[in-house]
C-alpha cells in the first residue's frame, strides 16, 4: 500500500488504536519520571480537533504558517493538523541565532504564526517586517477550553500529492539557512524508503534526539518518546536522562548526531550499563569517528548502528553499518581516504561532478572512479527547491532530463565497489598553490592521537598563499610542555600518511563553534577568521 502521509496517522489509529503514540515526560517533587500518554486513537482525534479550531481561525490550503513550538505532543499534533488543513509549517532552528531567524523569517514572509506562550517575543520582533494575518499562541488555557468543548471534524482530502506540505530550513553551517520545499509525494516518498530500507515496524519505540524526526514517527507506526533535552542547546544533554528514558521504554530507534551519543557512549560505559532493547541507532550530522560507532555498537547487543548520509534537501541517500566501518573503512580513513558512508539507497542515483562554485545549466559527466569532486544526488525525495531564493536554487539545482539533481556542496569519490566517500564540505576545502586539501581526510589523521577530542583543517595566509592549518581541541588540559610535545607528536604523525605530510602549522582553540542543530559540524570559517585576527597563535613544527 502506498504511503500517504495526511492519511498514515489515522490508518495507524484504525489499526492499532489503543496502542501508545506519545509519552511526554514529566518529573514529580522527588523527581521520579512519569510520562502523559497519548494513544494513536487519541492523536487522531486530537488533530481533527486542532485542524477543525485552526481552519475556524482562518487557517487555509496554502498559506504558510511559522511555527514555533517545543518538540513533543503540541508539535506532533499541530503538523499533522496542518497537513491536514494544506497550510505549510515552516520549521526554523530556535537556536540558529537572532539574527539567522529573523532572516529566514522574513525570506519565508509567512502569512501565521503559531507559538507557544515563550514565542510571543519573537512575534513582537517579527511583526515590523511581517504582517501576519493571524497568531495563534498554544496556552494552557486554550488547550484546555478546546479540549473541553471537543468539537472535531475530519477533513475530506483531496489528491495533494504535488503541493507544498513544509518547509524546512537548513542548518547553514557553511552559510546563510535556506528554506528546502517539500511536497507531499517527496514526503511519502521518504517516509517510505526509511521504512522499506531498515525494517521499521509498527509498535516500535523511537526516542529522536532531532526534534525534527520525531515528524516520520506517526506515519511510521512508531511510539515517540520525548526526550528530556533543550532542542536549542542539545550539547547540554543529560545523558543519564537519556538512557533512563530509553530503559524504562523499551526504545527500540533513535536518531543523534554523534557528540549527543558520545555524550550517552561516555555515560553508559562508566556505570557499566547496556541498551539491549535498541535496534538500531542512526548517527548523523557530521562524520562519525569510528571508534565512537564501535562504542556505541557494544552497547547494542541485539541491534545494529549505522551512519546515513544526506542533507535537509536529500535524506536519506546513502548509509553504512557499523560493522562495515569497523571491519572494512576505518584503517583507510587512518591513511587520509575519508570517510565512507556506504551504498546508494533503492531508486538514489549519485554522481561525482567535477567541483564548481558556480550554477550549472546542464549535469556534467562523472568524474573517474576514485577522483575526488563534488556529490550530485537525484531521488523521488529531494526537494527541489528553496522557498523565495531563486539565486541558491539556481546554485543547488541541475535539471537533466526531466530530473532535478541536487549539488549536495560536499566533496567525495566512489571506489571501486561503487561505495561513496566523503572527503568535506565543498566551502571548507583549502585551496594552495600545487594541491587541495580536504577537510575530513586531513582530519581524521589527527583525530587518532588520544589527546585529540576534534581537529579542524583551516586556510592560513602566510605570504601571500594559503597553507593548510590544523586546529585542535584537546580532550583534556594540558601544560605548555605537554602541548609542546603534543604538537611534535602531531607533525610526526602527519608524515606517516601521504595525505597530510606536507601539514606543519598548527593551533589550539578550547572549544570549538558548532551547529546548534546536532552540535557537531564544525564552523570551520568561523575558525578561519579567528586565526586571521590572531596569527600569532599559529605554530609551525
Amino acid at each position: 500500500m502506498k504511503m500517504n502521509v495526511i492519511e498514515s496517522l489515522g490508518e495507524v489509529a484504525r489499526a492499532h488504536p489503543k496502542t501508545i503514540g506519545l509519552k511526554d515526560p514529566y518529573r514529580n517533587f522527588g523527581s521520579i519520571l512519569n510520562y502523559h500518554n497519548k494513544t494513536f486513537q487519541q492523536m487522531d482525534h486530537e488533530v481533527d480537533l486542532w485542524a477543525t479550531y485552526l481552519m475556524t481561525q482562518g487557517f487555509s490550503k496554502g498559506q504558510k504558517a511559522l511555527l514555533m513550538l517545543p518538540p513533543g505532543e503540541d508539535l506532533l499534533i499541530t503538523v499533522f493538523a496542518m497537513l491536514r488543513l494544506g497550510t505549510i509549517p515552516v520549521v526554523i532552528d530556535p537556536g540558529m541565532g537572532l539574527k539567522n531567524f529573523i532572516h529566514c523569517a522574513k525570506r519565508t514572509q509567512p502569512d501565521l504564526f503559531l507559538g507557544c506562550p515563550k514565542a510571543r517575543i519573537l512575534y513582537y520582533l517579527l511583526q515590523p517586517i511581517i504582517r501576519f494575518k493571524k497568531a495563534i499562541f498554544l496556552s494552557q488555557r486554550l488547550k484546555k477550553t478546546l479540549y473541553k468543548k471537543d468539537f472535531a471534524c475530519h477533513l475530506q482530502q483531496e489528491d495533494r500529492n504535488n503541493d507544498t506540505a513544509a518547509v524546512l530550513f537548513t542548518s547553514g553551517s557553511t552559510g546563510y539557512p535556506k528554506g528546502a520545499i517539500y511536497t507531499y509525494e517527496e514526503f511519502n516518498q521518504q517516509i517510505e524508503v526509511l521504512r522499506e530500507t531498515f525494517s521499521i515496524q509498527p509498535g516500535e519505540v523511537d526516542i529522536p534526539l532531532l526534534p525534527v524526526f520525531s515528524l516520520y514517527n506517526p506515519a511510521l507506526g512508531m511510539t515517540t518518546v520525548v526526550p528530556e533535552m533543550n532542542p536549542s542547546h542539545p550539547g547540554a544533554l543529560n545523558p543519564k536522562k537519556i538512557v533512563e528514558a530509553i530503559l524504562t521504554n523499551h526504545v527500540t530507534n533513535s536518531f543523534g548526531s554523534p557528540r549527543l551519543w558520545t555524550k550517552i557512549a561516555d555515560y553508559c560505559e562508566k556505570n557499566d550499563i547496556t541498551l539491549p532493547s535498541i535496534k538500531r541507532i542512526f548517527l548523523a550530522g557530521a562524520p562519525v569517528h569510528p571508534l565512537l560507532l564501535k562504542r556505541v555498537q557494544a552497547l547494542i547487543p541485539h541491534g545494529e548502528s549505522f551512519t546515513p548520509y544526506g542533507a535537509t534537501e536529500a535524506l536519506p541517500i546513502a548509509y553504512i553499518s557499523a560493522k562495515e566501518v569497523i571491519e572494512n573503512t576505518y584503517a583507510l580513513t587512518l591513511q587520509g581516504k575519508g570517510t565512507c558512508v556506504g551504498h546508494a539507497l533503492p531508486g538514489v542515483q549519485i554522481r561525482i561532478i567535477p567541483i564548481k562554485d558556480e550554477a550549472l545549466a546542464q549535469l556534467p559527466e562523472e568524474l573517474p572512479t576514485g577522483e575526488v569532486g563534488e556529490i550530485a544526488v537525484c531521488a523521488p525525495y529531494i526537494s527541489k527547491a528553496y522557498l523565495n531564493d531563486p539565486s541558491a536554487t539556481a546554485k543547488a539545482k541541475i535539471s537533466n532530463s526531466g530530473n532535478i539533481w541536487h549539488r549536495m556542496g560536499d566533496l567525495g569519490y566512489k571506489d571501486e565497489q561503487g561505495h561513496l566517500w566523503f572527503c568535506g564540505r565543498k566551502a571548507e576545502r583549502v585551496i594552495c598553490e600545487d594541491r587541495t586539501f580536504y577537510t575530513d581526510c586531513c582530519e581524521a589523521v589527527f583525530n587518532a592521537h588520544k589527546a585529540v577530542a576534534r581537529s579542524a583543517l583551516i586556510a592560513f595566509e602566510k605570504e601571500g598563499r594559503n597553507v593548510p592549518t590544523i586546529v585542535i581541541e584537546l580532550n583534556r588540559k594540558l601544560s605548555t610542555f605537554q602541548k609542546k610535545n603534543l604538537l611534535q607528536e602531531l607533525r610526526e604523525l602527519a608524515q606517516t600518511v601521504a595525505t597530510t605530510q606536507e601539514i606543519s602549522h598548527f593551533c589550539f582553540y578550547k572549544k570549538f563553534p558548532v551547529d546548534v542543530r546536532h552540535n557537531a559540524k564544525i564552523h570551520r570559517l568561523t575558525l578561519t577568521r579567528y586565526f586571521k585576527k590572531h596569527p600569532s597563535e599559529i605554530i609551525e613544527i
